[in-house]
């Protein structure tokens, strides 16, 4: 079921069956999607990622990202634009950007644990009801049930996370470099860039991910840079110079040697290798 409001707000929230699939499709690209398996376990290829989802798992994606095919038996989708709720707008409220989406180059993904279950279940059914409502309240109502759900989302995530720092500063600060780094990683490079526009120096974002992320800020920079051109090389036709170009790379060489160097094959031989496997 869909609600649009008076300008273009919209959400999108529906159980989907295999047979509805196309459904699935018509809708993803159009913003930032919540996927929850409510059936046996579910399996996504999404940026050439093989994803597993197993039953009251839920994952997070944006319009960016590139599913390529899946396998489920019932899902719970709901999708919703940025007229309807912009996360940025509204991450003092909720405190999910960075987090559950645009957080670079990780698929964020949740286990409903048993005990929150329940509530999961009420607010999807209170969003099912309030969708056929079509009344001057629909909208506020619909709105602040996605924010229940996106915090209630974040309360599991970070249960389930459970070396992520227990101090809002330095949450607040992971949060904002993971933000960063997908609306920069194609103009800036370095942990020092990133550094300055958090007013902090490299050495302590570095302490900080070492303490609490399994990854170094120059890796999840790498890794966002990677997943880009992975998808360019795989669904674009784009000339490999172009890609290297609109990456921020200084030529084609430099471009090839970062590829290379953490994927094992040059770019060209990467798009030969994906389209060979596309038309097997």
């Amino acid at each position: 079921m869909k609600f649009i409001g008076q300008h273009e707000e919209t959400i999108f929230v529906s159980e989907i069956l295999p047979e509805q699939r196309h459904i699935f499709d018509k809708e993803f690209r159009k913003g930032l999607c919540i996927i929850w398996n409510r059936g046996n376990p579910a399996h996504f290829n999404i940026d050439k990622q093989s994803i597993k989802i197993e039953t009251d798992n839920i994952i997070f994606i944006t319009e960016y990202h590139q599913i390529e095919n899946f396998c489920f038996e019932k899902l719970n989708l709901i999708q919703f634009n940025r007229h309807f709720y912009c996360l940025e707008n509204h991450d003092d409220d909720i405190g999910c950007k960075g987090m559950l989406f645009y957080g670079a180059s990780d698929i964020p993904k949740i286990a409903i644990p048993i005990e929150r279950k329940e509530q999961f279940n009420f607010i999807w059914e209170s969003f099912l009801m309030e969708i056929k409502e079509r009344d001057n309240f629909t909208l506020d109502i619909l709105q602040t049930l996605l924010k229940r759900f996106l915090i209630l989302s974040i309360r599991v995530y970070k249960n389930n996370n459970l070396n992520l720092p227990v101090d809002n500063s330095s949450l607040a600060l992971i949060r904002e470099f993971n933000y960063l780094v997908e609306k920069n990683f194609k103009t800036l490079h370095k942990v020092s860039e990133y550094a300055s526009l958090l007013n902090k120096s490299p050495k302590t974002l570095s302490n900080l991910f070492t303490q609490h992320i399994d990854k170094t800020p120059l890796q999840i920079i790498n890794d966002r840079k990677m997943l880009e051109a992975k998808r360019m090389l795989t669904f674009t036709t784009a000339p490999i110079q172009e890609i290297a170009s609109e990456m921020n790379f200084n030529d084609l060489q430099a471009f090839s040697h970062f590829f290379k160097t953490r994927e094992g094959v040059s770019p060209s031989q990467y798009r030969e290798n994906t389209s060979s496997k596309a038309e097997a």
